[in-house]
């Protein structure tokens, strides 16, 4: 055999295995891009500086996201900004989130447990401060809870609605206002922007912007005492929610918006 016969030999082998490989890895791919005919579908919304996840049957999460184990999920994924990234690093899922389309990835999780998600591409002032966290729930409870007859959880509910006490809003405590626009970079936030109560005083915080928004201690995200003393969670817009300062010690306390953290104040116990 001449020695060009075997040099196309050679050629033909490389072709052959490059070809396999190629083929090999559009399968794969195809098979990792098909969303299983089953998955629920959850839509995640990225903006400025937050996750909003909107499940099929219309229930709605900011700042946190709860599935099941065992369930495949289908992602759609969309911003309403700039360039987000959708990142679950326990469960290596990375994809973009970019204005005007709709990406997809699909994920089933198969350990029960708290998760960070956090975005990976940079978005602008407060992108390290853009988390959430994934709650996957045992298998167990949800299997539970769909075997369970609806007549009897019914009849369960109804008797612990008739054992539970009245619970009653009580009366609005000092007001503190999150400002309609606040979360504009240089706009008032928060009104006052100093307040001042006595110790024991219950705080009631009004959200009068389009975010979400929080009331938390400290001087931002970074500050080691970030919520030690104080934190409201997730605050949706037109809702409210109160601060108790019965344990609060007198003196004066910053606090900042966790999704927007250049909205600052200062709270002043006596």
């Amino acid at each position: 055999m001449g020695h060009a016969t075997i040099e196309w030999v050679y050629v033909g082998v490389v072709v052959s295995l490059l070809t396999w490989v190629g083929a090999e890895s559009w399968n794969v791919e195809r098979l990792v891009e098909h969303v299983p005919p089953e998955a629920e579908t959850i839509r995640v919304i990225a903006q400025q500086w937050f996750w909003t996840f909107e499940h099929q049957d219309g229930k709605k999460e900011t700042g946190q996201l709860h599935v099941k184990q065992g369930v495949p999920y289908k992602f759609e994924l969309i911003s309403k900004d700039v360039v987000h990234d959708f990142n679950v690093p326990d469960y290596t899922i990375l994809m973009d989130a970019v204005p005007g389309r709709v990406n997809v990835v699909w994920n089933l999780f198969d350990k029960p447990g708290e998760y960070p998600i956090q975005c990976r591409e940079y978005c602008g002032f407060g992108h390290a401060t853009m988390r959430a966290k994934l709650f996957v729930e045992p298998f167990s409870q949800t299997a539970e809870a769909a075997e369970k007859p609806a007549e009897a959880q019914n009849a369960t509910s109804a008797q612990a609605q008739a054992q539970a006490p009245v619970q009653t809003a009580g009366p609005p405590g000092t007001p503190l206002t999150i400002l309609e626009g606040s979360s504009v970079q240089g706009s008032p936030s928060y009104d006052p922007a100093t307040l001042t109560v006595k110790k024991g005083d219950k705080i009631t915080v009004t959200n009068k912007d389009t975010l979400p928004h929080t009331v938390t201690s400290g001087t931002g995200p970074t500050d080691p005492n970030s919520a030690k003393q104080f934190d409201t969670s997730i605050i949706e817009p037109g809702a409210t929610a109160d601060i108790e300062t019965t344990n609060i010690n007198p003196g004066q306390y910053p606090f900042h918006c966790t999704v927007h953290p250049y909205m600052t104040g200062k709270l002043v116990v006596q």
